[in-house]
């Protein structure tokens, strides 16, 4: 159920030579705007804060003096107001103020204008921040110096919020200027409005240095004066919604104990901006105070909405990822939400240990979308590391040897042939239980990398690795900020060698290990004659009433890790087409021919190799003279007889192996001596004698029909 809070708006101008913001300005930027300080809360709540019955006063001009605290305009504003319209029917019932003061600046004498270089007069900004006068919180807001973060930041108080705290910053340095620097944790989570002061910021003194930067420049609104007012964002972290407002989030936490080891608890979550779904997971202590105090606190931030300046990558410590805080007892304050660190969506380290807990808090899995992240919390956690194969493309540089003039099954000519490539490759590498503390001085993993035992130095260059008494030159790149490995080989060159990543960190080490496989050259088509394939596969399929797709030879995305799986997926595809061909009782001999020609047209000779193979019909002759005789359809029958066999077969297969240049012989010495080029040119009683008559040479016996050969 909604809260409704009713606030109001109270528009305090102290100097009469500068006009005042007109209505509508006001009403879009603090109240009903895409973007407005009201808007922001409604958002940030989810809709359970509801300012419907908020009232903006009228314009009342004020006397500010030398007293330019925000507590001396509130007063100013509140009986300015009072003494223009005495029984105003909205004030009863408020629950509290907003004041901005225009201009909120004034030029001044300056007090060093004596000295060398410096101007006769200064700008004198007035104070910000909220307060409090006739017992109600008031965010007071001077306009020339005010920002949607900081007005929101200001209006959260009158809410009910608290700062939050975490990592040691300089957001409690009020006079930055000054020798005495001041550090400490509150303002010190940088997902979170109510840490806005600095976004838990160190920049003063010797360091470290570090910073949160998740605001955003949002649409500028007509005819508001102060041009830098439009940086807002982000989001009240969940946590702190939660902590204060815990209705704001029914139904959408997901609640369990402390994890015991070995039995971890598991969430999918959604982002902070998401309307609808579990956004925030909540892990209580054993014991836990009915405050709260020592809950742990999980919830996804990704780069939208009033989150929309969070960044995927970079410096900033406000990374787009899971975000953890910890509730803590401050002294002279009372339970506060305390950030406890963060893991990036884009990091090679997928997890997070919580301080002052036995917590580690890891990413699972992360929807490409973003629409949701799966997360795992253990007591501890074992180091471990995998690799995580990215993009792998295989690059035609040009063809090898002669090419061959042939034609697609609707009479186009191509040319098929032999074609070098270089294989470029993609490893990128997940962590867990390496020691990330989510603290930014604290040490972070380290990530090293070999390729063929030869260890990777520099952040790109050429690495030789030595394969089997041969040297072959790759080019590397080694990504800064995720580790990833990018391998590219040489073109023309078939072979595989490991790549290999080694993390440590947190006084443990671990190592995984993937193929990176060059695949050297292929055999198909032209890249260039392409086209011509794939428009005779559309003319096909309209014609027969097929879908194209399974008739396309798969391509490696995803890669293949090796030479061997990449030949086992041609194969499995291939025979998943011809059964799709031989089945329907639709598709007459001519339109099985044209299907065959065209998986021909693609499929290398060893998928039909290895495809006839699961079926049971091997070869006695050498793999290079059947790879030959394969690929040349138009002087030998080997190729539609393969095609005949693969369709005859179907999902079945022989119970013993028969040799195909058996077969072939004996179909090419049967009476007529036929040698078939199209496959509806076989005839499949002669192709089932010559298979029956192969058996009965290779094991002896006396078998008369074809059936009795099968499995």
């Amino acid at each position: 159920m909604a809260k409704s809070v009713r606030l109001g708006v109270i528009r305090a101008r102290h100097d009469t030579t500068v006009p005042v913001i007109p209505d509508p300005a006001c009403i879009a930027m603090l109240m009903t705007g895409d973007h407005a300080v009201l808007r922001f809360w409604e958002n940030t709540s989810r809709g359970y804060l509801d300012f419907v019955d908020s009232s903006m006063f009228p314009w009342v001009d004020v006397t500010i003096g030398t007293d330019t605290s925000r507590k001396a305009q509130a007063r100013a504003a509140v009986d300015a107001l009072r003494a223009r319209f005495p029984n105003l029917p909205e004030w009863p019932g408020l629950n509290g103020l907003i004041v901005i003061t225009h201009p909120g600046q004034r030029t001044v004498p300056n007090p060093l204008a004596a000295q060398p270089g410096q101007p006769a007069t200064i700008t004198q900004s007035f104070d910000g921040g909220q307060d409090g006068v006739d017992g109600l919180l008031v965010a007071v807001l001077p306009v020339m110096s005010s920002d949607l973060t900081f007005m929101c930041h200001e209006v959260g108080h009158v809410l009910g919020l608290e700062h939050t705290f975490g990592l040691d910053n300089n957001g409690t340095d009020w006079a930055p200027d000054d020798a005495n620097i001041v550090v400490g944790p509150e303002y010190g989570s940088p997902y979170d409005l109510m840490s806005s002061a600095s976004f838990a910021g160190r920049f003063l003194g010797t360091g470290p240095f570090y910073s949160g930067q998740p605001t955003f420049t949002g649409p500028t609104v007509t005819d508001w004066p102060y041009a830098g007012a439009f940086a807002m964002g982000p989001h009240l972290s969940r946590a702190n919604l939660h902590l204060f407002m815990p209705d704001a989030l029914a139904g959408r936490v997901v609640e369990a104990p402390f994890p015991q080891p070995g039995a971890p608890v598991t969430a999918r979550l959604v982002p902070a901006s998401a309307s609808n779904g579990k956004c925030l997971l909540l892990l209580h202590p054993p014991g836990e105070p009915a405050n709260g105090v020592g809950r742990v606190y999980v919830e996804y931030r990704v780069p939208a909405g009033w989150d929309a300046g969070m960044d995927p990558l970079g410096p900033s410590l406000s990374r787009e990822g899971v975000v953890v805080h910890s509730v803590v007892d401050v002294t002279n304050q009372g339970p506060r939400a305390w950030y406890r660190g963060a893991v990036p969506t884009k990091s090679p380290d997928t997890d997070v240990t919580v301080a002052t807990t036995p917590l580690v808090v890891r990413t699972v899995a992360v929807d490409p979308e973003r629409h949701w992240v799966d997360v795992s919390v253990t007591a501890g956690a074992a180091s471990a590391v995998e690799i995580v194969r990215g993009l792998q493309t295989d690059g035609v540089m040009g063809p090898v040897g002669e090419l061959q003039e042939t034609r697609t099954p609707c009479g186009d000519p191509i040319r098929r042939g032999t074609f070098a490539t270089a294989s470029t490759a993609a490893f990128g590498v997940r962590g867990t239980g390496f020691g990330g503390s989510g603290v930014p001085v604290d040490p972070q993993p380290t990530i090293t990398w070999t390729v063929g035992g030869v260890p990777l130095g520099a952040p790109s260059g050429m690495v030789n690795v030595p394969v089997d008494g041969t040297v072959f030159t790759l080019d590397y790149a080694i990504e800064p900020d995720m580790s990833e490995l990018v391998l590219t080989s040489r073109g023309g060159e078939r072979y595989e060698t490991p790549a290999v990543v080694t993390v440590s960190g947190g006084g443990t080490t671990a190592s995984a290990t993937a193929v990176f496989t060059a695949q050297g050259w292929i055999e198909g088509i032209h890249p260039d004659d392409v086209a011509k394939l794939g428009d005779c596969l559309r003319r096909i399929a309209e014609r027969y009433r097929r879908m194209p797709a399974p008739f396309r030879r798969p391509m490696p995305e995803p890669p293949w890790s090796d030479l061997v799986t990449r030949r086992l997926a041609e194969k499995e595809w291939l025979r998943h087409a011809f059964r799709l061909i031989a089945q329907p009782p639709d598709l007459d001999a001519v339109g099985r021919g044209e299907l065959s020609r065209l998986l021909q047209a693609q499929a290398p000779p060893t998928a039909f190799i290895d495809a006839l193979a699961e079926a049971a019909v091997d070869y006695s002759v050498s793999e290079a003279d059947l790879t030959d005789w394969l690929r040349n359809p138009e002087f030998t029958p080997y190729p539609t007889l393969a095609q005949s066999l693969l369709l005859r077969l179907d999902s079945t297969r022989l119970k013993r192996p028969v040799f195909l240049d058996v077969i072939a012989f004996n179909y090419e010495n049967s009476p007529g001596k036929p040698s078939p080029r199209l496959l509806e040119d076989v005839d499949t009683a002669v192709l089932e004698a010559a298979v029956v008559e192969g058996w009965n040479v290779r094991y002896g016996e006396a078998a008369s029909e074809f059936g009795e050969l099968l499995a």
